[in-house]
């Protein structure tokens, strides 16, 4: 069974355990090895335990559990930070470790973070993908439409990120 759950402060090294491994899975060959080598569980953990203690009730990080109770996967979201006009609302992360992918948790957290979003009265919602990143099929599976598209440097290389959107907040029973 999946669990879905706020974060508390003690997840944050798990947290950054999941970001971590899914970041260098994800962008190996994209982003140079030494870079992706820079970014460490360690320096995330103190990153993660920070968003955790500023997040509130109602903009909560979530994390999902495997059957024996172990943070797989974790959701973030709330105002867009770019501008993207009809789109109020962003997931700014959503993770899941490689070897649970496709197993249901990408999608739960999706819908569980969607759902506190539209309940929250954002109107619109993105997120931000590298072109190259295998999540756009996920997205577009989910029924977002490219809304628009940037070019970020990211330490040594330029790379393009395509914005996913939906001008309704999807909101799941």
């Amino acid at each position: 069974m999946l669990t879905i759950r706020s974060a508390e402060i003690e997840d944050a090294a798990h947290i950054a355990n999941v970001h971590v491994k899914t970041w260098r899975a994800t962008y190996a060959g994209i982003i140079p090895k030494a870079e992706l080598n820079q970014v460490t569980s360690e320096s995330r953990a103190i990153t993660w335990a920070r968003i955790i203690e500023r997040s509130g009730e109602d903009t909560p990080i979530l994390v999902s559990e495997n059957e024996d109770g172990e943070i797989v996967g974790f959701v973030s979201g709330g105002s867009i930070r770019s501008v993207i006009p009809g789109h109020e609302a962003e997931i700014s992360s959503l993770y899941i470790l490689p070897g649970f992918q496709k197993g249901g948790h990408g999608r739960r957290l999706f819908m569980a973070e969607s759902n506190r979003l539209s309940e929250s009265g954002f109107e619109g919602l993105a997120v931000w993908v590298l072109k190259t990143n295998p999540a756009t099929e996920f997205y577009k599976h989910l029924g977002g439409s490219l809304v628009s598209s940037r070019t970020i440097r990211y330490g040594s290389v330029d790379l393009d990120e395509l914005a996913y959107g939906w001008a309704d907040i999807p909101s799941y029973g």
